[in-house]
């Protein structure tokens, strides 16, 4: 009955919903230090702010809790339904070709920039399907709100702030995953392992290892420091593993030390079989590298068999 009336308004707004999107996709909130007033930092409460804004210049009663959480309520009835997103934003990263992360543009009837898909985009989407049954005047008994968080990406402490103080409706959905409905998305392992071993002043030896930037992302980079071997000794090895992995190896001289750095595709870690893990590529070369018997090369070879190259369902874990 109402369909068509609903799909003309959005239609009849499509500009105006992505100029939205488009202003808060250019707004940097990734999760930065706290500061007073700010639990995340300064980009997630400045994007919050934005899209409290439009919320209410289109006529919702808006809540700001803390700068952890904003809502915005469809109407004043019986609390019935949440829509669940956010406003936070992974690391932007490398490799950006068709515009940089906080420059959005709508370019072969796609939008691109940081957040577009995860999760200002399906937000205001949400906020426009919100707009259009109060608009149109079209008759609901409950009350529907649109909770907007800023930590999802770091591990949800806004929505744990937010429930101390609310209650959660009897329904939720959260517009943030794949049309029209995902019934569990992932499983993963959220251990956290620590080793230790004796500092070893071996000649052929592993400095340091850096990767990483969020626990929901494949690593698209990692990098190693080594001492001990030359360049020459190294890319062969380097080569072989690029052919089995497709992660390419650079080198970098550094006094007596070798900066090794692995570039592969990182990738959400809900798809991790999408991307290319540079960590693991990495791993693997450093596994079959001449190294002098110590605790951190026994360590590397543990990694490798826990957590071997392309094994992204925990298989070798058991």
């Amino acid at each position: 009955m109402y369909k068509k009336k609903i799909e003309q308004y959005i239609e009849a707004h499509k500009q105006e919903m992505l100029d939205d999107i488009c202003t808060l996709c250019s707004i940097n909130s990734e999760r930065s230090a706290y500061q007073e007033g700010d639990p995340f930092g300064e980009g997630p409460s400045r994007a919050l702010a934005q899209a409290l804004k439009m919320a209410e210049e289109y006529g919702f009663s808006i809540n700001n809790y803390d700068n952890y959480v904003g809502t915005a309520d469809l109407n004043d009835g019986e609390h019935q339904l949440d829509i669940l997103a956010h406003l936070d934003v992974v690391p932007a990263g490398e490799g950006w070709t068709v515009t940089q992360p906080f420059e959005p543009i709508v370019k072969d009837g796609k939008l691109y920039g940081r957040g577009t898909a995860d999760d200002k985009g399906p937000a205001v989407a949400a906020l426009y399907a919100m707009r259009a049954v109060k608009e149109l005047g079209i008759p609901v008994t409950k009350n529907v709100r649109l909770i907007l968080g800023t930590d999802e990406e770091c591990g949800s402490s806004d929505i744990e702030h937010y429930y101390k103080v609310e209650k959660e409706a009897p329904m939720t959905f959260s517009p943030d995953a794949s049309f029209p409905v995902i019934n569990i998305e992932k499983g993963r392992f959220p251990g956290h392992v620590t080793a230790s071993f004796e500092v070893s002043t071996e000649n052929a030896r592993i400095l340091s290892i850096e990767a990483g930037i969020k626990i929901n992302v494949v690593p698209g980079k990692a990098h190693a420091t080594i001492t001990g071997l030359t360049e020459e000794e190294v890319r062969p090895m380097a080569e072989g593993v690029t052919k089995e992995t497709g992660v390419q190896f650079e080198f970098q001289a550094e006094e007596d030390a070798i900066v090794i750095t692995a570039v592969g595709e990182g990738a959400h870690a809900s798809t991790p079989e999408e991307g290319k893990n540079a960590l693991a590529s990495l791993l693997l070369l450093l596994d079959r590298l001449p190294f002098a018997s110590c605790g951190q090369t026994k360590l590397i070879h543990s990694l490798t068999e826990c957590f071997p190259w392309n094994d992204t369902e925990g298989k070798a874990l058991g």
